[in-house]
């Protein structure tokens, strides 16, 4: 182990206040060729994080930048991976999904309106908003499947040999950022059809041709569901670091979206990350 030094031992001995304890994580970040240890001082009492340092392997303490992505590197890493692990709010409740319960509203929708809706019907634009949802949910669902095994693939690789290289961290990165653009497009859709159900509802409601659908759209057009929808999209960017909620789903303003939460990914680091870095 890299943290048997004694050079190690010393320098993160010598940062480390009377009342706290040290951890170093089993993360080895690889810059350069050269390979560094990510070090946290935690309360002794509580257990709460109060300082960061990178040390290299021997014993050397590096440069503040390069201090700076090493603890940006395995902080984000851990952070991705508890996101991905965690079954409520988490990538597992999203792979799990019962995605069946949209394909059957989608054949229940052709089956009654037909599969081609004509821009002269009287509910093109709710339906067509329906259909698109769909669609991409049903196109999104296998994504979101891959990027999930991907990042088990990855966890399971990094459990054995430690060492994050910036090209597995910039995997893992690239995927969480592409697994939020993907979810919000979907929660973004999800609570405008949620404002259309009723007109649609209400069109076919007594039809007896119709009543598995209008049963169908009643399990989807639920407070619980409107709510889940709405404190997804105020809360999956922090308000200070930008306003979504003008936000469509349009290609355009996706990439403002997932630039939003990229710079709440640096925002946050710079803030309550790096004035706690002892490599100073």
């Amino acid at each position: 182990m890299l943290t048997s030094t004694k050079s190690v031992k010393r320098e993160i001995n010598n940062r480390k206040a009377w009342y706290e304890k040290s951890e170093v994580s089993r993360h080895i970040v690889k810059i350069e060729d050269e390979k560094y240890l990510f070090v946290i001082y935690l309360n002794g009492w509580s257990g709460i994080p109060k300082a960061f340092l990178a040390i290299r392997e021997d014993g050397v303490l590096p440069s503040f930048e390069i201090s700076k992505e090493v603890v940006f590197r395995v902080s984000t890493y851990n952070n991705i991976m508890r996101f991905a692990a965690r079954d409520k709010t988490g990538m597992k409740d999203i792979v799990r999904r019962p995605i069946k319960l949209m394909e059957r509203l989608e054949k229940l929708l052709i089956e009654y309106f037909g599969a081609n809706i004509p821009e002269s019907h009287h509910l093109y634009k709710e339906l067509s908003l329906l259909l698109e949802l769909s669609a991409v949910m049903q196109n999104n669902q296998p994504t979101f499947q891959r990027m999930f095994e991907e990042l088990l693939t990855i966890f399971k690789e990094q459990d054995t040999n430690h060492l994050l290289t910036k090209e597995r961290f910039d995997r893992v990165y690239t995927i969480a950022l592409d697994w939020h653009v993907l979810l919000y497009k979907e929660q973004r859709m999800q609570l405008m059809v949620h404002h259309d159900l009723p007109v649609i509802m209400d069109d076919i409601k007594g039809d007896k041709k119709a009543k598995k659908l209008y049963k169908m759209l009643k399990i989807f057009h639920t407070e619980k569901r409107k709510k889940s929808f709405e404190e997804f999209l105020e809360g999956v960017v922090e308000k200070q670091i930008g306003d979504i909620s003008k936000l469509s789903y349009s290609a355009n303003d996706l990439k403002q979206f997932r630039l939003l939460k990229e710079k709440e990914t640096t925002e946050e680091f710079r803030l309550t990350m790096i004035p706690i870095i002892r490599n100073d």
